[in-house]
């Protein structure tokens, strides 16, 4: 069950025009986002849960002179130029491509939504099958004050004739890197 879970997830998110790529190692995932960074002239901005991949990439970056800024609750400095941002989902959903965030302030809401790149990277045992499958993880969050967000493909939008519309209302592209193996 696990590997179909996988599949749909990557068919999902690939049908929406996401690329994915799974990573087997810290260096594998090093691998992928140094391709991926190339491109960028601006400062990358990190966000989402702090894990242990997420510390390993932050220092990483670092070592190679990368212009990051890691995005926490009680960051105040307005998000404008980024090109790119990188973040950890607290979940997934394989039914539908979609990977959640939890944020408490704006600032990481609009790290994620911003930026015309967005690469999100996850753990494979953090992808669920569907929406109600949820449910306990849900209460949690709002307890603690916590919004999610929902990230389903590259943003697209079509006006009135019909015509697609990329990156209204979120990042143009977007990418998942999936860790197979212990939690990222």
């Amino acid at each position: 069950m696990e590997s179909g879970l996988l599949k749909l997830f990557i068919n999902r998110l690939e049908d929406l025009g996401a690329k994915t790529y799974i990573c087997h190692s810290i260096e594998d995932l090093l691998q992928h986002v140094n391709d991926l960074i190339k491109e960028v002239k601006t400062q990358i901005l990190i966000t989402g849960s702090e894990t242990e991949y997420m510390k390993q990439l932050i220092e990483r970056l670092r070592e190679n002179n990368q212009d990051i800024r890691v995005i926490r609750v009680d960051s105040t400095t307005p998000i404008y130029d980024a090109e790119l941002s990188i973040g950890f989902p607290e979940l997934a959903l394989a039914n539908t491509g979609t990977v959640i965030y939890r944020a408490s302030s704006g600032i990481e809401e609009a790290s994620i939504y911003f930026p015309e790149i967005h690469a999100s990277i996850i753990s494979k045992n953090k992808i669920l099958y569907d929406v109600e499958d949820l449910e306990d993880y849900v209460d949690d969050f709002l307890r603690r004050g916590e919004s999610l967000y929902f990230i389903t493909g590259p943003s697209s939008t079509a006006d009135i004739e019909g015509e697609i519309v990329k990156g209204v209302h979120g990042p143009r592209r977007f990418y998942v890197f999936i860790i197979n193996g212990e939690s990222a």
